[in-house]
């Protein structure tokens, strides 16, 4: 799919080693694709195919360490965003801040990463993206180390997310855009998605993304995995060859398949990093990555 639209808060600080990591990352310049058309935007019905995999149990994968009593992650300034502005955009909740403990727990990880591009996808409020720029300062890493990118498809989030990023004095590049289509393969250090992952209807699902409302940050058709399962094939070619992905989602959406899933098209390692329940839902963050990680 095309990028439609970007929204900058201010230029992105490029690294002194890694020089315009923003174009770098995308398939087409950033100046021209302001002016590009639509988003040319895939619909459900045109979801990769999943690939049979092996019936696993949740106990094939290794329970998620105890959380450190210093693991909750303290979140970005959020004071910007009014009562109206949650009409449109997600509003943080439990798994966004399940996802940004879970963030700030696996810092040794990331460094290790040495993140270059550090991508979001569905960036919503832009809470997670702010909140790991933060996450990485505190660690010292330089922001000006690593280029920031945030993707939506929701108008309303690509400006939120800009306004919190500058609201926290975070440099960060926001763009329109479906998933990864707009990606140079091998670029993405570090992947982030916390993608719509409620079971709903097929139609449920499609209708949201169709429309670019809210409905689509949370609608996740069958299983919850409508999006997730589009993602999925393209997932190794541009992680970079460091690259590790994080993936938030719930018991519901079969973590052990796709957990063996992306071992058997991409080879990558998953790891359950974090669980919480929340109200009805038990949530988790799953780190994949090329090879065994730096120990958190």
């Amino acid at each position: 799919s095309f990028v439609s639209a970007r929204v900058l808060h201010k230029p992105l600080a490029r690294p002194p080693s890694r020089p315009a990591a923003h174009l770098r990352l995308l398939r087409w310049p950033l100046s021209i694709a302001a002016h590009s058309p639509s988003v040319a935007y895939r619909s459900a019905s045109s979801l990769h195919a999943r690939i049979p995999v092996p019936e696993i149990t949740m106990a094939k994968l290794p329970p998620p360490p105890p959380p450190r009593a210093d693991s909750r992650c303290p979140l970005p300034s959020l004071a910007h965003l009014r009562g109206s502005d949650w009409a449109s955009v997600y509003e943080p909740s439990d798994d966004t801040y399940l996802l940004l403990d879970a963030l700030a727990a696996d810092l040794a990880v990331l460094r290790a990463a040495l993140p270059g591009v550090v991508l979001e996808l569905g960036s919503g409020s832009g809470c997670v993206i702010t909140g790991l720029a933060q996450i990485l300062a505190r660690g010292g890493v330089p922001a000006a180390s690593a280029a920031l990118v945030a993707t939506d498809l929701n108008a309303s989030a690509n400006a939120a997310t800009a306004a919190t990023a500058a609201a926290n004095s975070v440099p960060l590049e926001v763009v329109r855009a479906d998933l990864l289509g707009a990606v140079r393969p091998g670029t993405v250090d570090v992947l982030l998605f916390n993608p719509p992952y409620v079971p709903t209807s097929e139609e449920e699902a499609a209708g949201g993304q169709a429309e670019r409302d809210i409905s689509a940050a949370w609608a996740g058709g069958p299983d919850g995995r409508v999006v997730v399962d589009r993602l999925l094939p393209d997932l190794g070619r541009l992680l970079s060859a460091r690259g590790v992905f994080y993936l938030l989602g719930v018991r519901e959406n079969r973590p052990d398949e796709l957990a063996a899933q992306v071992e058997a098209q991409h080879g990558m390692r998953a790891e359950l990093i974090a669980e919480r329940r929340a109200q009805n839902e038990r949530l988790f963050v799953m780190r994949f990555s090329r090879s065994q990680p730096a120990s958190a």
